[in-house]
Protein backbone atom coordinates (compact mmCIF):
# COMPACT_ATOMS: atom_id res chain seq x y z
CA UNK A 1 0.00 0.00 0.00
CA UNK A 2 2.85 2.39 0.90
CA UNK A 3 4.53 1.89 -2.48
CA UNK A 4 1.26 2.47 -4.27
CA UNK A 5 0.63 5.64 -2.30
CA UNK A 6 4.17 6.82 -2.99
CA UNK A 7 3.65 6.36 -6.72
CA UNK A 8 0.41 8.31 -6.45
CA UNK A 9 2.13 11.07 -4.50
CA UNK A 10 4.87 11.33 -7.15
CA UNK A 11 2.25 11.70 -9.87
CA UNK A 12 0.48 14.38 -7.86
CA UNK A 13 3.76 16.16 -7.31
CA UNK A 14 4.48 16.32 -11.02
CA UNK A 15 1.04 17.79 -11.51
CA UNK A 16 1.78 20.27 -8.72
CA UNK A 17 4.96 21.39 -10.47
CA UNK A 18 2.97 22.28 -13.56
CA UNK A 19 0.39 24.12 -11.50
CA UNK A 20 3.04 26.07 -9.63
CA UNK A 21 4.56 27.15 -12.90
CA UNK A 22 1.15 28.39 -13.97
CA UNK A 23 0.78 30.33 -10.71
CA UNK A 24 3.40 32.85 -11.62
CA UNK A 25 0.99 35.65 -12.60
CA UNK A 26 -0.10 38.71 -10.67
CA UNK A 27 -2.89 36.96 -8.76
CA UNK A 28 -1.84 37.92 -5.25
CA UNK A 29 -4.75 36.01 -3.68
CA UNK A 30 -3.67 32.64 -5.09
CA UNK A 31 -1.93 30.34 -2.61
CA UNK A 32 -0.15 27.08 -3.37
CA UNK A 33 -0.11 24.80 -0.32
CA UNK A 34 2.12 21.72 -0.37
CA UNK A 35 0.97 18.93 1.93
CA UNK A 36 3.38 16.84 3.96
CA UNK A 37 2.15 13.65 2.22
CA UNK A 38 -0.83 12.29 0.30
CA UNK A 39 -4.30 13.53 1.44
CA UNK A 40 -5.22 11.80 4.69
CA UNK A 41 -7.07 12.24 7.97
CA UNK A 42 -4.61 14.88 9.20
CA UNK A 43 -5.79 17.17 6.40
CA UNK A 44 -9.52 16.88 7.12
CA UNK A 45 -9.83 20.51 8.21
CA UNK A 46 -8.09 21.74 5.07
CA UNK A 47 -10.32 19.79 2.72
CA UNK A 48 -13.39 20.70 4.75
CA UNK A 49 -12.44 24.37 4.35
CA UNK A 50 -12.09 23.85 0.61
CA UNK A 51 -15.37 21.93 0.28
CA UNK A 52 -17.33 24.42 2.38
CA UNK A 53 -16.00 27.42 0.46
CA UNK A 54 -14.19 28.99 3.41
CA UNK A 55 -11.15 29.88 1.32
CA UNK A 56 -13.38 31.60 -1.24
CA UNK A 57 -15.14 33.49 1.55
CA UNK A 58 -11.74 34.94 2.45
CA UNK A 59 -11.11 35.87 -1.18
CA UNK A 60 -8.43 33.23 -1.61
CA UNK A 61 -7.74 30.75 -4.41
CA UNK A 62 -6.02 27.84 -2.67
CA UNK A 63 -4.38 24.88 -4.37
CA UNK A 64 -3.69 21.88 -2.12
CA UNK A 65 -0.97 19.67 -3.56
CA UNK A 66 0.80 16.47 -2.45
CA UNK A 67 4.63 16.23 -2.60
CA UNK A 68 6.77 13.48 -4.02
CA UNK A 69 8.87 13.39 -0.85
CA UNK A 70 7.75 14.52 2.63
CA UNK A 71 11.13 16.22 3.08
CA UNK A 72 10.53 18.56 0.12
CA UNK A 73 7.72 20.94 1.21
CA UNK A 74 9.86 23.16 3.51
CA UNK A 75 12.43 23.50 0.73
CA UNK A 76 9.74 24.78 -1.64
CA UNK A 77 8.68 27.60 0.67
CA UNK A 78 12.31 28.43 1.45
CA UNK A 79 12.91 28.83 -2.29
CA UNK A 80 9.61 30.72 -2.81
CA UNK A 81 8.31 27.97 -5.08
CA UNK A 82 5.23 27.52 -2.88
CA UNK A 83 3.40 29.84 -0.52
CA UNK A 84 2.71 27.49 2.38
CA UNK A 85 3.81 23.97 3.26
CA UNK A 86 2.89 21.43 5.89
CA UNK A 87 5.81 20.03 7.84
CA UNK A 88 6.71 18.76 11.32
CA UNK A 89 8.00 20.72 14.30
CA UNK A 90 11.19 18.59 14.57
CA UNK A 91 11.82 19.07 10.84
CA UNK A 92 11.37 22.83 11.14
CA UNK A 93 13.91 23.01 13.97
CA UNK A 94 16.43 20.87 12.07
CA UNK A 95 15.92 22.97 8.94
CA UNK A 96 16.50 26.18 10.90
CA UNK A 97 19.67 24.68 12.38
CA UNK A 98 20.87 24.12 8.82
CA UNK A 99 20.06 27.69 7.82
CA UNK A 100 16.83 27.10 5.87
CA UNK A 101 14.72 30.30 6.09
CA UNK A 102 11.35 28.85 7.10
CA UNK A 103 8.97 29.78 9.91
CA UNK A 104 6.07 27.85 11.46
CA UNK A 105 2.91 29.98 11.59
CA UNK A 106 0.34 27.57 13.02
CA UNK A 107 -0.24 24.06 14.28
CA UNK A 108 -2.50 21.49 12.61
CA UNK A 109 -1.92 18.54 14.95
CA UNK A 110 -0.72 19.93 18.31
CA UNK A 111 0.69 16.72 19.84
CA UNK A 112 2.87 13.87 18.55
CA UNK A 113 1.23 11.22 16.39
CA UNK A 114 4.53 9.37 16.21
CA UNK A 115 4.48 6.39 18.54
CA UNK A 116 5.91 3.00 19.46
CA UNK A 117 3.65 0.12 18.43
CA UNK A 118 3.70 -3.60 19.23
CA UNK A 119 1.36 -6.40 18.26
CA UNK A 120 -1.16 -6.94 21.02
CA UNK A 121 -0.61 -10.68 20.59
CA UNK A 122 3.03 -10.21 21.65
CA UNK A 123 1.97 -9.63 25.25
CA UNK A 124 4.10 -6.48 25.45
CA UNK A 125 2.07 -4.02 27.51
CA UNK A 126 4.72 -1.44 28.34
CA UNK A 127 8.00 -0.06 26.95
CA UNK A 128 9.57 -1.62 30.03
CA UNK A 129 9.22 -4.97 28.22
CA UNK A 130 11.17 -3.89 25.13
CA UNK A 131 14.60 -4.85 26.47
CA UNK A 132 16.39 -7.19 24.08
CA UNK A 133 13.79 -6.66 21.33
CA UNK A 134 14.17 -5.74 17.66
CA UNK A 135 12.75 -2.28 16.89
CA UNK A 136 11.88 -1.24 13.35
CA UNK A 137 12.26 2.41 12.34
CA UNK A 138 12.28 4.49 9.14
CA UNK A 139 15.92 5.56 9.38
CA UNK A 140 15.13 9.10 10.57
CA UNK A 141 17.72 10.01 13.26
CA UNK A 142 15.20 11.62 15.62
CA UNK A 143 13.42 8.27 15.97
CA UNK A 144 16.53 6.80 17.58
CA UNK A 145 16.55 9.69 20.04
CA UNK A 146 12.85 9.26 20.82
CA UNK A 147 13.36 5.55 21.44
CA UNK A 148 16.32 6.20 23.72
CA UNK A 149 14.23 8.65 25.77
CA UNK A 150 11.31 6.23 26.03
CA UNK A 151 13.49 3.28 27.03
CA UNK A 152 15.38 5.33 29.60
CA UNK A 153 12.08 6.51 31.10
CA UNK A 154 10.92 2.88 31.23
CA UNK A 155 14.12 1.72 32.92
CA UNK A 156 15.45 -0.19 29.91
CA UNK A 157 19.06 0.07 28.72
CA UNK A 158 18.79 1.50 25.16
CA UNK A 159 21.84 -0.52 24.11
CA UNK A 160 19.90 -3.72 24.79
CA UNK A 161 17.62 -3.26 21.78
CA UNK A 162 18.45 -3.75 18.11
CA UNK A 163 17.21 -1.08 15.72
CA UNK A 164 16.40 -2.22 12.18
CA UNK A 165 15.85 0.23 9.35
CA UNK A 166 12.70 -0.97 7.56
CA UNK A 167 12.09 2.26 5.66
CA UNK A 168 8.42 3.14 5.44
CA UNK A 169 7.32 -0.51 5.59
CA UNK A 170 6.64 -0.19 9.30
CA UNK A 171 3.31 -2.00 9.48
CA UNK A 172 4.51 -4.77 7.18
CA UNK A 173 7.64 -5.33 9.27
CA UNK A 174 5.61 -5.51 12.47
CA UNK A 175 2.83 -7.74 11.17
CA UNK A 176 5.33 -10.15 9.56
CA UNK A 177 7.23 -10.23 12.89
CA UNK A 178 10.42 -9.09 11.21
CA UNK A 179 10.61 -6.80 14.25
CA UNK A 180 9.06 -6.90 17.71
CA UNK A 181 8.07 -3.23 17.73
CA UNK A 182 8.14 -0.15 15.52
CA UNK A 183 8.76 3.53 16.13
CA UNK A 184 7.79 6.18 13.59
CA UNK A 185 4.28 4.89 12.97
CA UNK A 186 1.38 7.25 13.60
CA UNK A 187 -1.27 6.09 16.04
CA UNK A 188 -3.96 7.29 13.63
CA UNK A 189 -2.41 5.64 10.53
CA UNK A 190 -0.11 2.63 11.04
CA UNK A 191 -1.98 1.47 14.14
CA UNK A 192 -5.25 1.69 12.21
CA UNK A 193 -3.78 -0.11 9.19
CA UNK A 194 -2.59 -3.00 11.37
CA UNK A 195 -5.99 -3.31 13.00
CA UNK A 196 -7.73 -3.21 9.61
CA UNK A 197 -5.58 -6.19 8.59
CA UNK A 198 -6.57 -8.12 11.69
CA UNK A 199 -3.52 -7.36 13.80
CA UNK A 200 -4.45 -4.99 16.64
CA UNK A 201 -1.57 -3.21 18.32
CA UNK A 202 -0.69 -1.65 21.64
CA UNK A 203 0.38 1.97 21.23
CA UNK A 204 2.85 3.80 23.46
CA UNK A 205 2.63 7.54 22.83
CA UNK A 206 6.00 9.31 22.93
CA UNK A 207 4.82 12.17 25.12
CA UNK A 208 3.72 9.68 27.78
CA UNK A 209 7.22 8.19 27.99
CA UNK A 210 9.79 10.93 28.30
CA UNK A 211 9.70 12.78 24.95
CA UNK A 212 8.72 16.46 25.28
CA UNK A 213 5.46 17.51 23.65
CA UNK A 214 5.79 18.82 20.10
CA UNK A 215 3.46 19.78 17.28
CA UNK A 216 3.30 16.86 14.88
CA UNK A 217 2.17 18.99 11.94
CA UNK A 218 2.58 22.71 11.34
CA UNK A 219 2.11 25.22 8.53
CA UNK A 220 5.40 26.79 7.39
CA UNK A 221 6.19 29.75 5.16
CA UNK A 222 9.29 31.57 3.99
CA UNK A 223 10.81 33.48 6.91
CA UNK A 224 10.80 36.77 5.02
CA UNK A 225 7.08 36.37 4.40
CA UNK A 226 6.50 35.52 8.06
CA UNK A 227 8.30 38.67 9.17
CA UNK A 228 6.01 40.80 7.04
CA UNK A 229 2.33 41.59 7.42
CA UNK A 230 0.91 39.19 4.86
CA UNK A 231 -2.86 39.43 5.22
CA UNK A 232 -3.33 36.35 3.03
CA UNK A 233 -1.66 34.20 5.67
CA UNK A 234 -4.11 35.52 8.26
CA UNK A 235 -7.03 34.82 5.91
CA UNK A 236 -5.75 31.33 5.16
CA UNK A 237 -5.42 30.37 8.82
CA UNK A 238 -8.85 31.84 9.56
CA UNK A 239 -10.40 29.70 6.82
CA UNK A 240 -8.56 26.58 8.02
CA UNK A 241 -9.77 27.22 11.57
CA UNK A 242 -13.33 27.26 10.24
CA UNK A 243 -12.61 24.05 8.36
CA UNK A 244 -11.40 22.29 11.49
CA UNK A 245 -14.37 23.51 13.49
CA UNK A 246 -16.61 22.14 10.74
CA UNK A 247 -14.72 18.81 10.69
CA UNK A 248 -15.14 18.42 14.45
CA UNK A 249 -18.89 18.96 14.16
CA UNK A 250 -19.34 17.15 10.85
CA UNK A 251 -16.67 14.43 10.63
CA UNK A 252 -18.49 12.44 7.93
CA UNK A 253 -18.55 15.43 5.60
CA UNK A 254 -14.87 16.10 6.27
CA UNK A 255 -14.06 12.46 5.56
CA UNK A 256 -15.93 12.69 2.26
CA UNK A 257 -13.93 15.79 1.35
CA UNK A 258 -10.60 14.03 1.93
CA UNK A 259 -11.62 10.90 0.03
CA UNK A 260 -12.96 12.98 -2.86
CA UNK A 261 -9.63 14.84 -3.05
CA UNK A 262 -7.70 11.62 -3.58
CA UNK A 263 -9.35 8.68 -5.30
CA UNK A 264 -6.66 6.38 -3.93
CA UNK A 265 -7.47 7.25 -0.30
CA UNK A 266 -8.82 4.34 1.69
CA UNK A 267 -12.17 5.47 3.11
CA UNK A 268 -11.97 3.24 6.16
CA UNK A 269 -8.46 4.42 6.99
CA UNK A 270 -9.47 8.07 6.61
CA UNK A 271 -12.66 7.52 8.61
CA UNK A 272 -10.91 5.88 11.54
CA UNK A 273 -8.10 8.42 11.44
CA UNK A 274 -10.42 11.41 11.49
CA UNK A 275 -12.48 9.99 14.34
CA UNK A 276 -9.30 9.54 16.37
CA UNK A 277 -8.25 13.13 15.69
CA UNK A 278 -11.60 14.83 16.40
CA UNK A 279 -11.22 14.65 20.23
CA UNK A 280 -7.67 15.99 19.85
CA UNK A 281 -8.84 18.92 17.72
CA UNK A 282 -11.74 19.56 20.07
CA UNK A 283 -9.37 20.00 23.01
CA UNK A 284 -6.62 21.81 21.07
CA UNK A 285 -5.34 25.20 22.28
CA UNK A 286 -7.43 28.14 21.11
CA UNK A 287 -7.42 29.92 18.79
CA UNK A 288 -6.92 27.04 16.39
CA UNK A 289 -3.27 26.71 15.40
CA UNK A 290 -1.86 28.27 18.56
CA UNK A 291 1.65 27.06 19.34
CA UNK A 292 3.20 27.03 22.82
CA UNK A 293 6.53 28.85 22.72
CA UNK A 294 7.69 27.25 25.98
CA UNK A 295 7.10 23.77 24.54
CA UNK A 296 9.05 24.70 21.42
CA UNK A 297 11.96 25.83 23.60
CA UNK A 298 11.79 22.60 25.60
CA UNK A 299 11.81 20.46 22.48
CA UNK A 300 14.68 22.45 20.96
CA UNK A 301 16.69 21.82 24.13
CA UNK A 302 15.80 18.12 23.96
CA UNK A 303 17.31 17.97 20.46
CA UNK A 304 20.41 19.83 21.65
CA UNK A 305 20.83 17.54 24.66
CA UNK A 306 20.63 14.54 22.35
CA UNK A 307 23.10 16.05 19.87
CA UNK A 308 20.63 16.23 17.00
CA UNK A 309 21.41 19.94 16.69
CA UNK A 310 24.59 21.60 17.95
CA UNK A 311 23.02 24.57 19.69
CA UNK A 312 19.53 25.97 20.34
CA UNK A 313 17.97 27.69 17.35
CA UNK A 314 16.41 31.07 18.08
CA UNK A 315 12.65 31.02 18.61
CA UNK A 316 12.41 34.32 16.75
CA UNK A 317 12.10 33.30 13.13
CA UNK A 318 11.44 29.65 13.93
CA UNK A 319 7.80 30.02 14.97
CA UNK A 320 5.22 32.76 15.35
CA UNK A 321 1.56 33.01 16.35
CA UNK A 322 1.06 36.50 14.96
CA UNK A 323 -1.12 35.43 12.02
CA UNK A 324 -3.65 33.62 14.18
CA UNK A 325 -7.06 35.12 14.88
Amino acid sequence: MKKFLLATAVALFLMAALLMTACGGDDKDKLTVILDWFPNADHAGLYAAEAQGYFKEEGLKVKLQAPGNPEDPPKFVAANRADIAISYEPAVILARAEGLPITAIGSIVPTPLNSIQVLRSSGIASPAQLGGKKIGFTGIPTEEVYLKAVLSKAGVNPSSVTMINVGFELSKALISKQVDAIIGGYWNVEAVLAEMEGHPVNVFKLQDWGVPEFNELVFVVNEKRARGADENLRKFLRAVAKGHAYAVQNPDAAINAVVKASQESDRELVTRGVRLLVPLWRSAPQPFGLMDEAKWRSFIQFLVDNKIVEKPVAIDGTMTNKFLQ
